[in-house]
This record gives structure tokens, C-alpha cells and sequence, in this order.
């Protein structure tokens, strides 16, 4: 993604006019996926003779978007994102064999640059890059027949970075319609997860075996979007 990107600033000499000056609102869904390629693949930790692990799954994210056009390439993105991380833990235990399943929500305010290259009439690549405000409004707690599992939050309010890149189709009184790949990387541990286990089931009693872990809040999906047309009749009368 990054190559592109830097192929992206290296043509845009070739660049045609972009959204200069206009500010528009879109609504956008990004549905997440695991990979390890992306800091989201499984996590396996141990204690004494038990194993647990940690996979996070598919996830979900969306909100609403303002874009402003900087100039003819350049232009800014805001806005907030609700996002939900969805978990998956496995308990290899003599005496607790669990499974089970919990999610974090948290919310995102983005700020990002992005770069056009013009490839037809209406159609259009971009790239860009931002950072993050991530909050996160609470910890977490799941329980088994002979589990508690618990992420504890490390801070309410953490940074990130971000990166895309896409390709977006610009109607002429429809809209924009855009689709492409989005990586967004935590610069902070966020969360730090607990699970112990009760082989009797009694969770007053003394937990027997424990693992913990600390999340990072990746996560790496498609990011699809639509930004409402802005009437450019509607614009000069406001001049």
C-alpha cells in the first residue's frame, strides 16, 4: 500500500482537477478481517500446563464523513466512526476445555490527507494517510461455565494511524461512490485481556489456572463509501 502511494506523489504533475474548494459529507462501512500480515492474526499464551489463545474475527465499522478540497489534488477528511472489534478466545486446559467469544467497541475521529490522480473522465484513484483519535468508553467482561474473561483498558483515549488506498466514481448529480483497502494501527497498547479459569465452577473460589495478553486495536478491512452531491448552483448562490 505504501509503494502505491509513493507511486501516487510521484504522478501528480499529471493530475487533473480535482474537488477544489468543496466540502462534502458521506456516510462510510468498513467490515474488518484478521491477518497476521497485520498485527490481527491469533495470539497463543501459556500458564503452566494450560494454553490459551486469542483470535480476533471479522469486525465492523462505520460513520460519517466531511471531505474538504484543499486544492486541485489535495483535499482533508474528518469525522467519527463507531467501530466494533469482535473476539474469539480458546481455553486448552487437564481440566477446562472453553470457548468464548466477546467484543470491544470503541470509537474513532480521523483526520486524514488524500492525493487524486484523475484515471477518466469520472473515474478516480486515491491515496492517503492520517492519524487518530481513538476512545474507547469501558472495559469488558465475559463469563463460561469455568471461565472469566476480562479486557481492561489501558487509557480512554489512545492515537492511531491510518493509511488507504482506492478508487472512488464521481457522478455528476448522484454523488461519489468509493471503494478500497484501509489499515488502521494503534500507536498504543489498548487493552490488556485476563482470562482465568475455575475448574469447579465456583468463581468466589481461587482462580486455578490465568493468561493475559495485551491488544493492540488493529485492524485492516474495505472501506466502502458515498459522499452526497453538492449542487454547485446551491454553492454560488451562497457566494
Amino acid at each position: 500500500m505504501l509503494r502505491l502511494l509513493l507511486i501516487s506523489l510521484f504522478l501528480l504533475p499529471f493530475v487533473s482537477t480535482a474537488q477544489k474548494g468543496h466540502t462534502t459529507f458521506g456516510i462510510g462501512l468498513r467490515p474488518g478481517f484478521p491477518s497476521r500480515y497485520f498485527r490481527t492474526g491469533p495470539v497463543t499464551f501459556s500458564d503452566s500446563s494450560s494454553t490459551f489463545t486469542q483470535v480476533q474475527q471479522s469486525g465492523i465499522s462505520y460513520g460519517g464523513f466531511v471531505r474538504h478540497g484543499l486544492n486541485n489534488r489535495f483535499s482533508l477528511e474528518t469525522g467519527i466512526v463507531y467501530t466494533k472489534r469482535n473476539y474469539r478466545f480458546d481455553v486448552d486446559d487437564p481440566l477446562v476445555r472453553e470457548e468464548g467469544d466477546f467484543s470491544i467497541i470503541g470509537y474513532e475521529i480521523p483526520l486524514s490527507g488524500l492525493v487524486f490522480i484523475q484515471l477518466d473522465q469520472r473515474w478516480w484513484m486515491s491515496g492517503g494517510m492520517g492519524a487518530s483519535i481513538d476512545i474507547f468508553p469501558s472495559d469488558v467482561s465475559t463469563s463460561g461455565p469455568k471461565t472469566l474473561q476480562y479486557s481492561a483498558r489501558e487509557r480512554k483515549v489512545n492515537s492511531a494511524v491510518s493509511a488507504r488506498l482506492g478508487i472512488e466514481w464521481r457522478t455528476k448529480t448522484s454523488g461519489t461512490v468509493y471503494i478500497g483497502a484501509y489499515y488502521h494501527r494503534g500507536l498504543q497498547t489498548v487493552y490488556t485481556n485476563i482470562i482465568e479459569t475455575y475448574p469447579d465452577g465456583d468463581f468466589a473460589g481461587t482462580y486455578a489456572t490465568i493468561g493475559r495478553t495485551q491488544m493492540q486495536g488493529d485492524y485492516f478491512g474495505v472501506e466502502l463509501k458515498y459522499f452526497f452531491h453538492e449542487d454547485p448552483e446551491k454553492k454560488n448562490r451562497k457566494k
